[in-house]
């Protein structure tokens, strides 16, 4: 489905990560601007790793979300804070609330059982057993009897065998009571869902929500006031096969998500209408408390909304929702929607993890709690911190609040004390063991009427600081050689590790330490190193609770390595201790430099020659080297008969082109020139 983006809506709740915006039917112009997501640091990341079924309880003012993978059930209040969760449930999956809001029950299909929670605590008073054949998926409250939808045994042709039956939780002795199918002809492919809705507390809505292509789509309406259910009407009530089905405000009609929203009267679930405007698949559905409708669709990688919200009444929407990417790589797509009375809209999504969102709505309270630790402190000595509790909501006197320490020792925070809340103030006494920032969070754990809350201060604990060295600096080696740098480091508190970080000229700052390494008993570690160009080595220490970081550099010089070949002479031969090269003046001397490569490097070439009992430069030429490092020169002249020559290439630091290498002469060549 394709809508287009108008304008933000104004539903959309300040500080989510989705972004809503008001859509109407047609082609959206190709100039039309993506909508702008907002900040994905609203989406609450939940405890779960799979969704069996969501239930708000609007009396507890609590979302309980089943994990049947997990075995656990998760509940939150509205603001998506988990307040509770109760593992050990393997298979529980749907959920529903008893008309006097005071039991939870949800089906667990490993234990092939109804289990029933206390309400207020959601924690567990009763089981009931349905039997060794009887796997519940699905869970409704209607007639009196938790009605429940599952699987049977394994049918001898191989196919799923679905039904649902119920629990008479009033009766003295719970009785369970299994559907015949027998006296309406009804099939189920899979566990069927159950629906039911206060406004219509007597009947019960059956759908099939298999795939199969002969049950699928369909559902059965009954009465389920007397001792046995009675049928009022089947039939397809979707195009497709359905994802999720719902009750009307008023209980008279089924609506039912697959490929678009549809409406069938409960009693002719023959005859549908779609209610949404197209055929768009939608895996989720639910009623807002003024009537209008909200649809969850797969979502993706395209710009549309995966929510969108239609008017009572009406197949077009007047608002959508698109949600913002929270995680690295995974897409969050819409697995549920939901609402509560108070017109707040919710929505649950799945990448690689499952994140909590509030769409719309009025926004859930949370208390403004502010800690005032003092600037500085003594490691060891006792300092106050106090605070304040305030903001859209206060928290009453005698509420808790958790106090966290964070410092260089406890780097994840550690638990310190918890303190009580009185005349919306609180304060507590700490003693900090370690130097260095340490920051005191209180924290509000949240309730069912206000979220959680943080407030932190850093108070700064001096440390000493360690005595650091390194060995050579300002040393001068050869390209090529291997060089030993030594660390020495003084006393420390609990952390004798050093980290080596090295930087060769011309290359990018590192990013990453090249080596950690113990020190030894002496306070010594070392580095070797095998240079090529000039080289930075720093070495930090990253301090303790008693000892401060540090660090200590070192600049290692590497002098360019030059090698100069002369060509052109027809022989070499000794004049005194030196060899000569010995050229015809009708020719012009030759040279090859080869020196260490860099880009845009050059060498300059020194010519002299002996007069007067000294060397005297003739010459100096700079030629560019090649990607190799390497440089041809032929130097023309007119030459006299017996002079002494030499000429050697120097590479210049910061004259040659660049300062990576340390300044460095090659080695001179000599020649002279005969008839």
């Amino acid at each position: 489905m394709r809508v287009s983006r108008a304008v933000l809506a104004a539903t959309v709740l300040a500080g989510s990560s989705a972004v809503a915006f008001a859509v109407s039917t047609g082609s959206a112009s190709a100039a039309e601007p993506e909508p702008q997501l907002l900040p994905a640091a609203a989406a609450r990341l939940l405890p779960i790793t799979g969704i069996g079924d969501v239930l708000v309880d609007p009396a507890h003012r609590h979302i309980l979300i089943s994990d049947h993978e997990a075995g656990r059930l998760v509940v939150t209040n509205y603001g998506g804070t988990v307040l509770a969760r109760r593992d050990g449930l393997a298979g529980i999956r749907g959920l529903a609330l008893s008309s006097d809001s005071s039991t939870i029950y949800a089906a667990r299909t490993d234990a092939r059982a109804i289990v029933a929670f206390d309400a207020a605590t959601v924690t567990p008073k009763a089981s009931y057993p349905l039997g060794d054949a009887v796997y519940p998926y699905d869970v409704a409250v209607a007639g009196g009897k938790v009605w429940f939808g599952y699987m049977g045994a394994w049918s001898p042709d191989g196919d799923f065998n679905g039904n649902f039956g119920s629990v008479d939780v009033a009766a003295a002795e719970p009785v369970v009571h299994l559907h015949d199918r027998a006296t309406d002809g009804s099939a189920f492919y899979l566990a069927p869902l159950v629906v039911s809705s206060p406004a219509a507390p007597d009947r019960l809505v059956v759908s099939d929500i298999s795939h199969n292509g002969t049950t699928s789509a369909t559902a059965a309406s009954y009465d389920v006031s007397g001792d046995t259910e009675s049928r009022i009407s089947a039939g397809r009530v979707v195009d497709g096969y359905t994802n999720e089905a719902t009750l009307s405000a008023d209980g008279s009609a089924l609506l039912s998500a697959g490929f678009g929203v549809w409406s069938s009267k409960l009693g002719e679930l023959g005859t549908r209408s779609r209610v949404t405007g197209d055929n768009a698949a939608t895996n989720s559905l639910a009623l807002l408390a003024d009537g209008r409708l909200v649809a969850g669709l797969p979502g993706g990688m395209t710009p549309d909304p995966e929510v969108l919200v239609y008017p009572a009444g009406s197949a077009t929407p007047e608002a959508g929702f698109k949600l913002s990417k929270v995680e690295k790589y995974a897409l969050p797509l819409v697995q549920r929607v939901f609402t509560e009375p108070e017109g707040r809209l919710f929505a649950v999504s799945r990448g690689d993890q499952y994140h909590f969102w509030q769409l719309g709505g009025p926004g859930f309270a949370a208390p403004t709690i502010t800690v005032d630790a003092p600037a500085t402190g003594v490691r060891g000595q006792a300092l106050t911190v106090t605070g304040t509790v305030g903001g859209a909501i206060g928290l009453p006197d005698g509420t808790e609040l958790a106090v966290t320490r964070t410092d260089v020792e406890s780097p994840n925070g550690r638990a310190v004390t918890t303190v009580k809340v009185e005349s919306g103030r609180f304060g507590f006494d700490d003693v900090p063991p370690a130097g260095g920032p340490v920051r005191y969070t209180v924290s509000y754990a949240g309730s069912e009427v206000a979220d959680a809350a943080t407030g932190n201060d850093t108070v700064q604990i001096p440390r000493a600081t360690p005595a650091l060295a390194l060995t050579g600096d300002k040393s001068v080696h050869t390209t090529g050689d291997t060089v030993t740098v030594t660390a020495t480091l003084g006393t420390t508190y609990t952390n004798r590790t050093v980290e080596f970080w090295t930087q060769r000229a011309g290359d990018g700052v590192s990013t990453y330490p090249t080596s950690t390494v113990k020190v030894n008993s002496a306070g010594k570690a070392s580095l070797k190193l095998t240079l090529s160009r000039n080289t930075t080595v720093t070495v930090r220490f990253a301090g303790d609770g008693r000892y401060a970081p540090r660090s200590a550099a070192a600049l290692v010089y590497a002098k360019a390595k030059i090698n100069t070949g002369l060509y052109n002479h027809y022989k070499s031969g000794r004049i005194g201790s030196q060899t000569y090269g010995y050229l015809r003046t009708t020719k012009d001397p030759k040279f090859v430099h080869v020196v260490t490569p860099y880009p845009n490097r050059t060498a300059r070439t020194v010519v002299q020659y002996y007069s007067g009992g000294t060397w005297k430069t003739w010459r100096t030429v700079t030629t560019r080297l090649s990607s190799t490092g390497k440089a041809t020169l032929t130097l023309t002249g007119t030459y006299k008969a017996g002079v002494k020559w030499r000429a050697r290439a120097e590479y210049l630091y910061g004259t040659s082109g660049d300062k990576v290498n340390a300044t460095e002469a090659g080695a001179w060549k000599y020649y002279t020139f005969t008839r």
